[in-house]
């Protein structure tokens, strides 16, 4: 029976510039002779599908809900990713740069992959950027690793499971009130650190060679660069184009009731 990965990319606004790079970089070095299909939440229409391109239109919810949101876009073709044996999501400031095998990324009969946080492999737990507030569910209280929101994903079906339930978490806290520090990251954080022991037989770590951020020097072999987004696009700007929290939940729940 042929493999077949599922690959999920978002790129509103000014992402779509790294679209090209990711595709070609993964085409190249990512999974080789296996089947993989792109799904790219995108408004852009510089970006064309093609044979394993499958483009869905994603409004540009602005910050931090183009990426708090990104569990709801993936369960809206949850039916489809069904039929895939796995399921990837990486940001879309990713490039890969080194052959990467089925093994090397998912590992021996694992059902999720993480990736250890670049900037935290060195650091105390005491360090780590959890989100502290008991009233939100994405509280940590004692974790184990800290893991980016860049590499997320495993078995189809298990992962579409975890985005229903940090959907749900998400949406919880937001008619509280509350956003979690990190956003998507400190939900999938907490996932993974709350559940842990129950996880971790099924659990594929990679180490920040797979999310290694441009210009930086830290001791591991680099397979996936993730590229400086201040170098290509104004990422202060776009943060700042937008209100504080609060009226921003007042908006999203128009659009979202």
């Amino acid at each position: 029976m042929t493999m077949k990965i599922g690959i999920l990319y978002i790129c509103t606004g000014k992402y779509y510039s790294f679209w090209e790079d990711f595709y070609n970089s993964s085409e190249k070095y990512f999974l080789s002779g296996i089947e993989k299909k792109y799904f790219v939440f995108t408004d852009s229409t510089k970006i064309i599908k093609s044979h394993n391109v499958e483009i869905i239109h994603q409004d540009n919810l602005g910050w931090p809900f183009n990426t708090l949101y990104r569990y709801r876009m993936f369960l809206r073709i949850g039916g489809e990713l069904k039929n895939f044996d796995y399921i990837i999501f990486l940001n879309a400031n990713c490039k890969f740069i080194d052959y990467i095998s089925l093994t090397d990324f998912f590992g021996l009969n694992k059902n999720l992959v993480a990736c250890i946080h670049p900037g935290f492999f060195n650091k105390d737990k005491s360090e780590f950027t959890y989100e502290k507030r008991k009233k939100s569910k994405a509280f940590i209280e004692n974790g184990y690793y800290y893991f980016p929101g860049g590499i997320m994903g495993g078995d189809a079906n298990i992962f579409l499971n975890i985005c229903k339930s940090l959907n749900y978490d998400i949406e919880y806290d937001l008619n509280n009130g509350i956003i979690a520090i990190w956003h998507d990251e400190s939900y999938w954080n907490a996932h993974l650190n709350n559940n842990y022991q129950e996880i971790k037989d099924d659990l594929h770590i990679l180490s920040p060679s797979y999310l290694y951020p441009e210009g930086w020097s830290i001791p591991f072999e680099k397979k996936v660069i993730l590229r400086d987004k201040s170098k290509y696009i104004d990422i202060k700007g776009i943060k700042e184009t937008h209100q504080k929290q609060t009226s921003i939940l007042k908006k999203i729940r128009l659009i979202f009731p």
